[in-house]
């Protein structure tokens, strides 16, 4: 279960919509369509600054978790065990399992 960590919402938030934006921000999420501005603006306003090698792979596991919770969310077809966007990625672990 995801614990409340600023830091982890942060990046998850950060890397889903780097993961998932259309033009440059995240359609799916109220706020962007309210303000008409990208996640990363919000982020910035806060001065949140994302590290060089951000990424899935880099999200703490709670991080992923709360990133998973995101996605169910926003209704996006993700694979919880490598973070593959599966619309438009392959992903490995489809063919392993």
């Amino acid at each position: 279960m995801a614990y409340f960590d600023r830091f982890d919402i942060c990046e998850a938030y950060c890397v889903l919509e780097w993961d998932w934006n259309k033009d440059g921000w995240l359609h799916e999420r109220p706020s962007n369509r309210r303000r008409m501005e990208a996640t990363s603006i919000q982020l910035a306003r806060i001065q949140f600054r994302p590290g060089m090698g951000l990424s899935y792979d880099s999200l703490t596991e709670n991080g992923k978790e709360i990133y998973g919770l995101l996605c169910k969310r926003y209704g996006f077809e993700w694979c919880p065990s490598c973070g593959a966007n599966l619309k438009s990625q392959f992903c490995e672990c489809v063919k392993e399992a």
